[in-house]
């Protein structure tokens, strides 16, 4: 072991430039003491490099430290001194978790780091590992492996069993998206804690929930030393034997040593490893493999533990890979002139600031650009620094061991060969993804009332007594008969004798109610309105929620009102009130300018004209006309116009629609109101000391407010539990009951509010938003085997609209649907709702302007006396005329013709032109 790391001297490797003659360069090696055959290979490269001169004129070297494989602050450490001594490079360490931990010191030096065995598809998130270069594939790649499999054997249901590291974790989230997307039916997740000692792993409890699904095809995905415990132990519980698949990934199959052993040199495969099934990378598949190998079998054990052998796991082989990436970066490097000068690098460990090697950005950019021939395959990677060309054998696990029955890469998917001898556990060469029992299984159901949901009674709406099932109805009997049919089972019910749906007595140690019958056995299930909490989910299974919940507030309506100063505009929309307006304007503009341009201009007429055709009515005088007719004022006069007296009509039409719409809704904003503004949510009762508040004492909906720390809900459980004699009831009963006998507001399910505000006699109303949203479940025996055919078919339902139209008949009530604030905001009335009085209105402008075009016309005509020197000679100049006439707003008496004016008049005409 390194000690003093942080305070060890700096040694500068003398390299000004790799192309000088006996240089020396440096990397480090981060090992693990549980794969000592990883050192061997890494050490086997360095010697291949040098021995073939692969950098011309530089000798390779490396510090190696090694340590156990959670000695997570030991490998930083020894990074950190491998950094101190003028390194290119840190190799390793093994596992994707110890990469996540040392990563932050390649990163914080600009020290590229090379992962010759991590596969955590997480590891490709460049900004959190910009100086990661690795040499496998990621998990995500072997998923999709993993899923042709399977779909080759027509295999849509499993169990899943993982590391509970990152390697397990995160190495099958790739395979549950496609599994997801494919309708697959994944029924369990499990996984392990990891031990120092694969030994001393806990996995019987796993295994038995596991084999409780009825998922016949597990997945497993861990390392090899794990694995053969895992499997041993479910040996024991008849989980290897015939009807039995296990699938499992390279981390297993790439560790044949840690898996099974050998005899006297001869592989021995114990009989519960047999029949495991799954992807192999390719171990000496590169084009430098053979010579490779050649050194790998005639090295000494014991210089080179677990080399000598004629085989090499893929793995073990990547070691030697990231030795070659490297070589050929250097090289390159080399080739093209650049000159990497190392440097000691420090971590800060005595608080001083750390820098970051300056060459750092270029080394990394050479072994991201690297493609050369390798050992396990040609080397090259993808803009995330990850290696590409993924490919892997397809190996069944023999007496002889793993024996090669097909091929997978990315390009051309899964081949199984032709002539491949595949068989399973105990043999068999078919299993069947699923076994249930449930099909012809009678289940004891237990249940209690609750109005709407779980409706009991002695006797049917016909008058006629009923006994066993026939007594039970409601939404819950529905659902659960509709899922008997999905399922095949039968079922029995029977009332919860004391009446409560389930509370932990801590002074007898047992449950109440429901769950107490679920969990001594007394009944297969629950069927109720129950809420899923985490206390019951200890104890038992829940399904997913059939039906979704909350937690809100009731209280009784009040009967006072509310004022509102500016209420008399709330029964038409902003929007329609300016549209209203603007249209008067425009009518208004509209008529003055027909009043203008159709003006008697007839002097020799025989009848005098009156005082009132004198009178002048421009622009202004029509506008005013417009807005008061709003208000159903008389006019002050009349258009003189056709044109006018048409925009008018259709005006006045629009003016008696709007008024009767607004004053019809006006009684009714001022006859109904939000009956209580006072209590507006759960925060407003802290407050206030009149309006007394509790809950159902033997609901889950109390334990939650003894046990909350999230306010208000703390403050108001504080004070429910300082009142509790007094504002605490038995049933949902008694609630409402006492909600409408005293002031009093009541905490419960919103489901079950919800049904009692919507019905006669409508006194009541919930209040405010939900909190502790959940949903109500179905409850059975704690890992339940039915659990997950349960929750497939309650999906089912939902999906294909079972659960809506239950909701329909037996929750969903319109009794009080028209009244209170719904009504009150249903009639405000928008501009979409009188859109067609506007297009009414100026619909008829569009045929008063046609009809002013023809006025005008027809009065310039009349203008016109041939006969007349001193009049117009033609139409165009008595247009002109009454534009002039229109435009100067003059009086009447100074725009007739005279002879003693026709000149300026002709004058003007000519100023026209």
């Amino acid at each position: 072991m390194v000690t003093g790391l942080c305070n060890a001297v700096f040694i500068l490797v003398t390299a000004a430039s790799l192309v000088t003659a006996s240089t020396t360069v440096r990397f480090g090696a981060l090992s693990d003491s549980a794969f000592p055959a990883a050192s061997s290979a890494l050490k086997i490269a360095v010697e291949y490099v040098n021995e073939n001169n692969l950098i011309p004129g530089v000798v390779l070297e490396y510090i190696e430290n090694t340590t156990t494989s959670l000695a997570f602050l030991d490998m930083i450490q020894h990074e950190c001194f491998q950094a101190s001594q003028g390194v290119v490079a840190v190799m390793g360490p093994i596992l994707s978790s110890q990469v996540k931990a040392t990563s932050p010191v390649s990163t914080g030096l600009s020290l590229p780091q090379i992962a010759p065995e991590a596969a955590d598809p997480t590891l490709g998130n460049a900004q959190h590992y910009p100086q990661l270069i690795r040499i496998s594939w990621p998990d995500s790649v072997l998923s999709r492996a993993l899923i042709d499999l399977l779909e080759h054997f027509s295999w849509d249901q499993m169990s899943i069993f993982v590391s509970n590291d990152d390697y397990g974790l995160h190495g099958l989230v790739d395979f549950q998206l496609i599994a997801g997307q494919n309708g697959w039916r994944i029924h369990t997740i499990q996984s392990f804690d990891p031990t120092e000692n694969a030994a001393d792993i806990e996995v019987q409890s796993q295994l038995r929930v596991i084999k409780d699904t009825g998922a016949r095809i597990i997945v497993l995905h861990c390392l090899a030393s794990y694995a053969a415990e895992i499997v041993r132990e479910a040996s024991t519980m008849d989980m290897t034997g015939a009807g039995w698949a296990w699938v499992v990934s390279d981390g297993i199959t790439s560790y044949a040593s840690d898996l099974y052993g050998t005899i006297n040199g001869t592989v021995t495969v114990p009989d519960y490893l047999q029949g495991l099934l799954g992807p192999i990378a390719l171990s000496t598949n590169g084009a430098l493999g053979e010579d490779f190998m050649t050194k790998w079998r005639a090295a000494d054990p014991a210089v080179y533990p677990g080399a000598g052998v004629a085989d090499i796991g893929p793995y073990t082989a990547r070691w030697a890979d990231a030795v070659l990436a490297l070589a050929k970066a250097l090289r390159n490097l080399q080739d093209d002139g650049i000159t990497v000068t190392p440097q000691p690098l420090d971590c800060g460990c005595d608080g001083s600031e750390s820098q970051p090697w300056a060459d750092g950005e270029t080394m990394l950019q050479y072994l991201k650009q690297v493609e050369t021939d390798g050992v396990t395959g040609y080397i090259r990677f993808d803009s995330a620094a990850a290696r590409v060309d993924a490919q892997y054998n397809i190996v069944s696990l023999k007496s002889d061991g793993w024996q090669n029955v097909g091929t997978w890469n990315l390009s051309a998917g899964l081949n199984i060969h032709s002539d491949a001898d595949i068989r399973f556990a105990g043999g068999a060469t078919t299993v069947v993804p699923y076994i249930s029992d449930l099909t012809n299984k009678t289940l004891r159901v237990v249940t209690i009332a609750a109005d709407g949901f779980v409706e009991i009674s002695d006797v049917d709406r016909d008058g006629n007594n009923v006994t066993g099932n026939d007594r039970f109805q409601g939404f819950c009997m529905d659902l659960l008969s509709w899922l008997s049919t999905e399922l095949g089972f039968k079922y029995e019910y029977y009332e919860v004798e004391d009446g409560q749906y389930g509370i932990y007595n801590s002074e007898t140690g047992k449950w109440t109610g429901l769950v107490g019958d679920v969990v001594d056995g007394k009944a297969d299930m629950a069927v109720a309105i129950m809420s899923i909490t985490s206390e019951r989910q200890a104890i038992a299974d829940f399904t997913l929620p059939y039906y979704d919940n909350g937690i809100t507030l009731a209280m009784q309506k009040a009967s006072s009102r509310t004022s509102n100063t500016w209420g008399f505009i709330s029964p038409f929309e902003g929007e329609l009130w300016a549209t209203i307006l603007l249209t008067a304007l425009a009518v208004g503009l509209f008529q003055g300018v027909a009043n203008l341009a159709t003006k008697n201009m007839d002097e020799e007429s025989e009848e005098p004209a009156k005082e009132d055709d004198d009178k002048e009515t421009g622009f202004w005088e029509a506008v005013w006309q417009s807005f008061v007719a709003l208000v159903q004022l008389g006019p002050e006069f009349l258009p003189r116009s056709l044109s006018g007296r048409v925009s008018a009509f259709f005006w006045g039409i629009g003016i008696l629609v709007a008024i009767s719409t607004y004053t019809a809704n006006l009684a009714a904003f001022l006859t109904v109101r939000n009956v209580d503004n006072s209590i507006s949510s759960a925060e407003d009762l802290l407050s206030q000391t009149e309006i007394k508040y509790g809950t159902i004492r033997t609901y889950a909906t109390w334990v939650s407010f003894k046990t909350t720390t999230t306010e208000p809900y703390q403050s108001l459980g504080v004070i429910m539990k300082a009142n509790e004699d007094s504002v605490l009831v038995d049933n949902l009963q008694g609630g409402l009951d006492k909600m409408r006998q005293e002031k009093y507001a009541l905490f419960t399910d919103s489901a079950e509010l919800d049904y009692a505000a919507s019905r006669q006699p409508c006194d009541l109303e919930t209040i405010g938003r939900l909190f502790w949203q959940t949903g109500y479940g179905m409850l059975l025996p704690k890992n339940s085997k039915y659990t997950v055919e349960f929750n497939q078919a309650i999906v089912s339902a939902e999906e294909r609209g079972v659960v809506d139209e239950l909701d329909v008949k037996w929750i969903k009530s319109q009794e009080c649907s028209g009244t209170d604030q719904t009504v009150l905001e249903s009639s405000v009335i928008g501009l979409q709702d009188m859109l067609g009085v506007f297009v009414l209105v100026y619909g008829g402008m569009a045929l008063a302007l046609v009809v002013l075009i023809a006025e005008f016309i027809h009065s310039c005509n009349q203008d016109v006396k041939k006969s007349d020197p001193h009049k117009p000679l033609t139409v165009t100049e008595a247009a002109k005329i009454r534009l002039r006439r229109i435009f100067s707003r003059q009086k009447k008496s100074s725009d007739i013709v005279h002879p003693s004016n026709i000149q300026t008049n002709r004058a003007f005409i000519v100023d026209l032109e």
